[in-house]
């Protein structure tokens, strides 16, 4: 299988306001698909697209939660008759959304928690960008351990690794005796890790998965609201998520050309920011997190990050 991102679905408080932030203030185009329950409104962004749903929409998996609903995965028509028997002992019978359009609900424990469709007949976007936006960067997935989620993705859907790494932040501290007589004497302390996750990303067509668990420490939570992120809050935030929601889909990154002069732009028009500009992230990225409050509970964060900044390493002549 080679399997490529047809939609994210987000589920949002607020509808027009969420559509308004990708519409009017990040310029996607979009198009509205009528359902039964309410039009579906559709936001084209590289090579995907972004699915606006009021909360409590039949099309939901989870009608009363706001944020990241589902994921839907491109199987072809043959592929959606036969795949799901890989990950059901019943057979899955494919539901029509509309036309030609056809999905097949998986059930979280065969997808690792992550709420996942596989889905046929939906036409293909070509590469839409915009002066602010590229792509879908990738999608955050909290978990307690990565490994799960990592398995299910390479070998069952074939994701590739994209790399892996660690983000953790330390505290030193450093003893200090100062004399008239003797001078300075300074004993730095070990340093304390006060927060950190450990980080898979796997690609899915045009974007990555982004699986993300907390490092066990000692040091408590802490997220300020009114502060700009760091690593130790991020870590937070996925341990927080994970203790009360357990593991699953948890934010969108949109992939942008320049953040800051995006995240001044948004300001200037009133938009509530976590970051004013962007702070370091993974894979050499600068990043800057919108406060879901503003897009009805909706976590979303842009990342700027060149691409053909890694090279492999030379080999010695």
């Amino acid at each position: 299988m080679n399997p490529k991102l047809v939609y994210v679905a987000l589920s949002t408080a607020d509808p027009a306001r969420l559509s308004e932030f990708l519409g009017d203030a990040l310029g996607l185009p979009s198009e509205t698909r009528p359902h039964a329950d309410g039009d579906l409104e559709f936001f084209s962004i590289g090579q995907s697209r972004i699915c606006v749903v009021e909360r409590g929409h039949s099309f939901l998996d989870r009608p009363n939660t706001t944020g990241l609903d589902h994921i839907a995965i491109d199987a072809g028509a043959t592929d959606l008759a036969t795949l799901p028997l890989s990950f059901s002992t019943s057979p899955l019978v494919p539901q029509t959304v509309m036309s030609t359009w056809q999905e097949v609900r998986l059930k979280r424990a065969a997808t690792a928690d992550v709420t996942l469709r596989l889905c046929s007949g939906i036409s293909s976007v070509a590469d839409v960008t915009t002066t602010w936006l590229e792509r879908i960067d990738h999608i955050g997935i909290a978990s307690s351990a990565c490994d799960r989620q990592e398995h299910v993705f390479q070998h069952t859907f074939g994701c590739p690794i994209e790399s892996r790494q660690t983000d953790y932040e330390t505290r030193l501290n450093v003893e200090n005796f100062v004399s008239d007589r003797h001078g300075v004497v300074q004993h730095p302390r070990p340093a304390q890790l006060i927060g950190g996750l450990r980080v898979a990303f796997l690609t899915l067509g045009d974007c990555e998965l982004e699986i993300l668990a907390e490092l066990p420490t000692e040091a408590p939570r802490s997220i300020d609201p009114n502060a700009a992120g760091d690593t130790s809050q991020d870590r937070s935030a996925i341990g927080r998520f994970v203790e009360r929601h357990g593991e699953g889909l948890h934010h969108l990154a949109l992939k942008t050309y320049d953040i800051n002069a995006l995240l001044d732009r948004l300001q200037q028009r009133d938009w509530r920011v976590i970051d004013r500009v962007g702070r370091p992230g993974s894979r050499r990225a600068l990043i800057g997190f919108i406060h879901p409050s503003e897009l009805g509970g909706v976590l979303i964060h842009f990342v700027e990050r060149n691409d053909q900044a890694i090279r492999p390493p030379q080999r010695p002549t």
